[in-house]
């Protein structure tokens, strides 16, 4: 069925004008240091200073609003080493006013289609970090909390890095999760040895790390 003359230029606009915020970003970004639980003060998101056997590492703000924000975690076994990064930003500030503009199939509608185009604009950025990247899987993905399921999508890809100083073919993980709770993205970025045997680990992770977000049951 095609899209209907609102939609349409609706995402039209969103994707002519893009999705810059209102905060103030920093030139550089700042690491904060903190002790104990990390509570992110827009979203009420909590970082803890361990989930399963993953050791908080480092959190950084990138604007003076910190709406957005990275918390990275290690697990630092003698056996392997897994590194997570989480990011919690703002949906892009015209989504808000699609929102406004569109309701019931036509916001469901908009809101999968803006979900694809962002994903694709995340994955686009990893490939051209890592020159050589192989996308090996992409798909659906979903997190899962008090009954609720969160449709996001998962892509993974396997390439050379220096990790943790050595040259390592790695396997990285890229998990984007949009709207939660209506108005924020919910990202993870794992990367571990493609010999580490990681998967266990990183469901672990992602299982022991709740979404506190204000908003969400």
């Amino acid at each position: 069925m095609a899209a209907k003359p609102l939609l349409l230029i609706a995402l039209c606009s969103f994707l002519v004008c893009g999705g810059a915020g209102r905060a103030e970003y920093y030139d550089q970004p700042r690491e904060l240091d903190i002790t104990g639980p990390y509570i992110q003060p827009p979203s009420g998101m909590v970082f803890p200073e361990n989930v399963s056997a993953f050791q908080r590492t480092g959190i950084v703000s990138y604007n003076s609003e910190r709406t957005e924000e990275s918390v990275d975690y290690l697990l630092d076994a003698p056996d392997k080493k897994i590194a997570v990064s989480v990011y919690v930003y703002p949906v892009p500030a015209e989504l808000g006013e699609l929102a406004k503009a569109l309701s019931g199939s036509d916001l469901a509608q908009a809101w999968d289609m803006l979900g694809e185009q962002l994903y694709g604009e995340e994955e686009q950025a990893i490939v051209e970090l890592h020159p050589g990247a192989e996308v090996v899987q992409e798909g659906e993905t979903v997190f899962e909390q008090h009954g609720v399921r969160y449709p996001g999508a998962l892509a993974v890809f396997h390439y050379d890095e220096d990790f943790y100083g050595h040259d390592t073919p790695v396997e990285s993980r890229l998990y984007l999760f949009p709207m939660v709770a209506g108005k924020w993205m919910v990202k993870y970025r794992v990367t571990f040895p493609q010999d580490a045997n990681g998967a266990a680990d990183v469901d672990a992770f992602l299982h022991g790390l709740a979404w506190t977000i204000r908003g969400l049951k």
